[in-house]
């Protein structure tokens, strides 16, 4: 029933989403014609944050995925990936509707570009190192963890100690799940980002500032949200490796691992929502063209 009721609330986000993001028809003043994707963005990028935080605070407090002992980690994974999720859709809608130039077209260029052409190096870089964490913590997890996919043990035969919450599949699956669903609508933004007619401008410099403030905007949230999830897997990862390192031979050694797996997870937490904070480039006015006197 949660899950009917999240594709509701995802299905009424999204035509929202298409009657808040409308394009408006650009007249055939070039200058004007900047304004109005400016304006355009500007309107698309609230919405796609409106209904982003929405869906997540739907998730939250209807408490989605925790229909069993543990299930509130899930509900905790899921807040976030349904706030990518439903951000990332309204931003590709967004650019579904970007205004259309009116009026003579006087140039043409044909520019073949790639998904990431636009973006900032370093975006793609934190991109590239948020994907392999998350690779890494979800098998990870999956091989450590005991049968019940949500805990870990360590120790003795005599004594052995288990401590829980632990990103085995219990939590992993779910996140994983998520995040290649968030993975596929953010190839399908850049598509269209990339693929969508240019500006009517004589400035080529705008028409790029356009395209990469758009990159950034759906990259940034695409990026912050496996670095929180992969950063909050760690964590507990730590603490639960931390309450069973007194009952393993290797205490020292395993109490030591918990420490730094927490640190790491944290710093990755911290780093995501840094990357969610960062602003998109700034786009220019377009100058108006000048008159041969």
């Amino acid at each position: 029933m949660g899950l009917l009721s999240l594709g509701v609330l995802l299905a009424a986000a999204i035509t929202l989403a298409g009657g808040t993001a409308v394009a408006r028809r650009s007249p055939p003043s070039r200058e004007t014609a900047v304004a109005a994707a400016r304006a355009h963005a500007t309107h698309a990028s609230g919405a796609a944050l409106l209904l982003g935080s929405m869906a997540a605070l739907y998730v939250g407090t209807t408490r989605l995925g925790d229909s069993s002992p543990g299930g509130l980690g899930v509900t905790a994974l899921l807040v976030p990936i349904a706030f990518g999720v439903v951000h990332t859709a309204v931003l590709a809608l967004g650019e579904l509707t970007w205004p259309r130039p009116q009026g003579e077209v006087r140039r043409a260029r044909l520019v073949r570009r790639g998904l990431v052409d636009q973006a900032a190096p370093w975006l793609v870089r934190v991109g590239g190192l948020a994907a392999g964490l998350v690779v890494v913590v979800l098998l990870g997890g999956g091989l450590l963890a005991e049968e019940d996919g949500r805990s870990v043990s360590a120790g003795s035969d005599l004594v052995r100690a288990t401590a829980s919450p632990f990103p085995g599949v219990f939590y992993g699956a779910p996140a994983g799940i998520g995040l290649l669903v968030l993975g596929a609508l953010t190839a399908a933004a850049l598509w269209i980002v990339a693929d969508r007619p240019a500006v009517a401008t004589a400035d080529d410099a705008v028409e790029a500032a356009l395209r990469r403030a758009s990159v950034h905007r759906v990259l940034r949230v695409a990026v912050a949200v496996p670095l929180v999830v992969a950063g909050g897997l760690l964590f507990v990862a730590g603490r639960a490796w931390h309450s069973v390192a007194t009952s393993s031979v290797d205490s020292g050694l395993l109490g030591a691992v918990g420490t730094a797996t927490s640190v790491i997870g944290g710093a990755a937490l911290v780093a995501g929502v840094v990357v969610a904070c960062i602003r998109a480039p700034g786009v220019p006015a377009d100058a108006p063209p000048v008159r041969a006197g």
